[in-house]
């Protein structure tokens, strides 16, 4: 399974499940301390107060892993990406991966409209002009210089 660390915050009762039963499910949890899609779905509105109430403030998953009873398996460089895998895939139980992301990454939908560019277009103009333009130069950076 692969999800976002606010999908799993909300489901996490799912993975002790796995633990009981001893399912040799592998859990992904894609870890950016934000509520990336509810952010990129504002930022398509054109909505430039993204940042008000969608901060996480994450445990360590890995750790959460281990303390339900399964294994947990921390990633926080894209080097440790294929040894994390491996290892969780060697592991005979339940595995919690927390894959470490980057923050400004953008979550995209299947389909990008022409009504979501033009609300991201308002997006990063609201967010200069109300002094936030190093959000927009990060957002770049992220996304777009790598």
């Amino acid at each position: 399974a692969m999800c976002g660390d606010g999908g799993f915050s909300m489901l996490m009762g799912d993975f002790i499940t796995a633990v009981t039963y001893d399912l040799p499910i592998k859990c992904v949890v894609f870890n950016n301390g934000i509520l990336g899609l509810v952010k990129m779905e504002m930022e398509a509105t054109g909505y430039a107060a993204w940042h008000e109430g969608i901060d996480l403030h994450n445990p360590s998953f890995a750790a959460c892993g281990k303390a339900m009873g399964g294994e947990g398996i921390r990633i926080e460089d894209p080097a440790d990406v294929e040894s994390g895998i491996a290892e969780a895939l060697a592991h005979d139980g339940p595995v919690l991966i927390d894959a470490v992301v980057e923050r400004m990454e953008l979550a995209m939908p299947p389909k990008v409209t022409t009504e979501m560019a033009k609300g991201f277009t308002l997006y990063m103009l609201k967010a200069v002009l109300n002094g936030r333009g190093d959000e927009v130069v990060e957002l770049a950076k992220a996304n777009l210089l790598r």
